[in-house]
């Protein structure tokens, strides 16, 4: 179903363990907030936390600015760090973000909710994103969007110019895990439902569906035959064969439950 909303507003990890001094040394190393531009009006943003046992970790969300504004897609780890990421953001490209989506609800996509919110960014989230954000220690969107799978969401900003494409493409890292794909550039981002080339495993299954992941990816693949810039949560961009390697991972994962 392809639905059009104009004018719209307009964790990979669950940790509950304490620090160690270890920990807290791995964290004090870990380097800052950084954007990194990958296309005309596309960046990457990368953040880093200590999640035991796989320890520093990696995040990335991407940053997209039209004519009616700047998108963020997801979150630094924490507040603090989203914070340095939003004054990177104005400061390359002269403003904030006027809205923000987030990928699904674990820390490191929604960590950093009450920093865009201190900031009157209006934020929004799959409603199951925003239906497991308090279970899990996190501060929910401000508004939530109802998608069944396969369902496509064209977001407008302020001037009803497009912004990106969401889509839901069914459970897999998470059950409200969705995808953004910005057409001008042809950039997907897969978040954490699609896995980096030089990965073996699916990565954290905690809260995800390994019997359905391959399928997901597989819906995301049909839905965007255009996209050529394939970027995940956490390893390096490449194409779409990472959307054919996530699927090899799935498929393997799920003969081996």
């Amino acid at each position: 179903m392809l639905r059009i909303i104009a004018a719209l507003f307009a964790a990979l990890f669950i940790v509950s363990c304490a620090s160690t001094p270890e920990t807290q040394q791995a964290e004090n190393r870990l380097p800052e907030p950084s954007l990194e531009k990958i296309a005309d009006n596309v960046w990457i943003h990368k953040s880093y936390r200590v999640v035991e046992p796989w320890g520093p970790v990696l995040s990335q969300g991407i940053v997209v600015r039209t004519e009616g504004g700047v998108a963020l897609v997801d979150t630094a780890w924490t507040d603090e760090e989203t914070e340095t990421l939003l004054n990177l953001i104005a400061t390359e490209t002269g403003e904030l973000p006027i809205q923000a989506i987030v990928t699904h609800a674990h820390a490191d996509k929604m960590g950093g909710m009450d920093a865009l919110h201190a900031r009157d960014i209006a934020t929004i989230a799959h409603q199951f994103s925003n239906e497991d954000a308090p279970a899990r220690s996190l501060s929910p969107a401000r508004t939530s969007i109802e998608m069944r799978e396969k369902d496509n969401i064209i977001a407008a900003a302020q001037d009803s110019s497009i912004v990106y494409e969401l889509f839901y493409p069914g459970p897999g890292h998470t059950r409200d895990n969705i995808v953004v794909y910005y057409a001008p550039a042809k950039v997907l981002f897969g978040g954490c439902l699609i896995r980096p080339g030089d990965s073996d495993n699916l990565g954290n299954t905690a809260d995800g569906d390994v019997g359905y992941w391959a399928e997901a990816v597989r819906n995301v693949a049909e839905a965007f035959p255009d996209a050529e810039i394939v970027i995940p949560s956490h390893g390096p961009m490449g194409g779409r064969e990472l959307l054919d390697h996530t699927i090899a991972l799935a498929e393997q994962a799920a003969a081996n439950q």
